[in-house]
């Protein structure tokens, strides 16, 4: 009878240190103390297992997540898209003509317009009096800090700036540079010294391409798969990424029914975007909410869709550990034990800084978030790393996975057009 005693008491007992874990939540306090992140009313955490159990401290504090939103995005697009799939962007050329037919490529920013001159330079183009666009394709290379729909005015303005290189050299060149930095990084080769040339007249939007006939030339580019185009949405941030596939994916279900289709109360969600960024005018701010028992439910859910894809959850969501660039490449330095261990997604904003994903531990995955209302960004990244690697004292050692680095640069070493 003892012994039947005692192992009820030891299995509660352990239930206990893994689930309802006052050491941890105390520990969050203590540090929240020392890197002076902020009020403790403003800070949440929470983890859970396939226990389904969920423990933290304020776990169902609505707040802003700011870019932990691109896991929702991604999510969203995994349930209703299809991740194989390639955006088709078509280049027609008649003449001096040279029109853009649009294929809503969700990552069409600076490094794939560069790309494109520079594989019409080596078509034998670089010269056009006109070049017209269409709705389908929108541009930019603005580095978003607030929500912002791109525009086909903004779009023209763009392209008559990258069109025209003897009259914008230096910046293009700068741009160029930019590009050939981080394709090398991602293991593809570019001329560093061989920046596009291109001159034009002039630019339109059109609703239809005006140079249609027998002799127009077609040179077809086609997008990486759509899963690689989300690995970089989430490696590096893409709030364009993010906002184009959030509203393609909008089209087939608004995003609230489809949350509340799959079992979340949306009143616990309230968002404005698929980027996490503020959508603000000159006297509102509106954020993305939710809680952080919202964000690993989200967590559990998207990995489960994944996975029933074929694919992994590393394919998609930015490793720890060096090898992956953008936001994670400078966290966890002082904790190399965790290196590939910590599959998630950051989140910054200046009231907002969020870190949320999977913690590979020895006793399995823990879907884990932190969101902070910080007094300082960077004091707050400094807590959460330290944090997570109480994480892993308390719930299991890290258990690093066998990552190879996947790239995140838009496009590879094969031919940029089909013909």
């Amino acid at each position: 009878m003892k012994n039947a005693i005692y192992t009820i008491t030891l299995g509660l007992s352990l239930s206990s240190a893994l689930w309802a874990n006052p050491s941890l939540t105390q520990d969050f306090k203590s540090l929240l103390t020392k890197y002076k992140v902020g009020a403790l009313v403003n800070q949440s955490y929470c983890y859970k297992d396939s226990t389904g159990a969920i423990d933290g401290y304020q776990v169902s504090k609505m707040m802003p997540i700011a870019s932990v939103t691109k896991l929702f995005t991604t999510y969203f697009a995994s349930e209703l898209l299809d991740l194989n799939k390639r955006y088709t962007t078509k280049i027609h050329i008649k003449g001096d003509s040279l029109h853009i037919e649009g294929g809503n490529d969700p990552y069409f920013e600076e490094e794939k317009m560069l790309l494109l001159m520079k594989a019409l330079n080596e078509k034998g183009y670089s010269h056009f009096k006109t070049v017209s666009f269409d709705k389908n394709f929108l541009f930019t290379d603005v580095a978003l800090g607030e929500y912002q729909v791109i525009t086909a005015a903004h779009t023209k303005s763009k392209i008559a700036l990258y069109f025209n290189t003897d009259l914008n050299r230096s910046y293009i060149h700068t741009k160029w540079k930019g590009a050939v930095k981080f394709a090398e990084e991602e293991g593809v080769t570019l001329e560093a010294d061989n920046s596009p040339q291109m001159v034009i007249s002039k630019v339109n939007f059109v609703d239809k391409n005006p140079i249609e006939g027998e002799e127009e030339i077609i040179f077809t580019h086609r997008s990486k798969p759509l899963h690689s185009l989300l690995k970089s949405m989430n490696v590096m941030s893409k709030n364009l990424v993010a906002h184009h596939v959030f509203d393609e994916a909008s089209v087939i279900q608004k995003f609230n029914d489809f949350m509340k289709s799959r079992g979340f109360d949306t009143t616990k969600i309230i968002f404005y975007n698929g980027s996490g960024l503020p959508v603000k005018t000159k006297k509102t701010r509106k954020d993305n909410l939710t809680s952080c028992s919202v964000v690993v439910n989200l967590i559990n859910k998207l990995h489960e869709s994944l996975r029933s894809k074929g694919f992994r959850p590393e394919d998609i969501i930015a490793v720890n550990g060096g090898k992956d660039n953008g936001s994670f490449r400078e966290r966890f330095l002082d904790y190399p034990e965790l290196n590939e261990a910590i599959l998630s997604k950051t989140g910054t904003l200046a009231i907002s800084s969020s870190l949320a994903g999977t913690l590979e531990t020895t006793n399995g995955e823990i879907q884990f978030g932190i969101i902070n209302k910080p007094a300082s960004s960077s004091a707050a990244r400094k807590f959460q790393d330290n944090f997570v690697e109480r994480m892993f004292h308390y719930l299991g050692e890290a258990a690093p996975i066998p990552y190879e680095k996947l790239s995140i640069f838009p496009w590879d070493d094969s031919e940029y057009f089909e013909i």
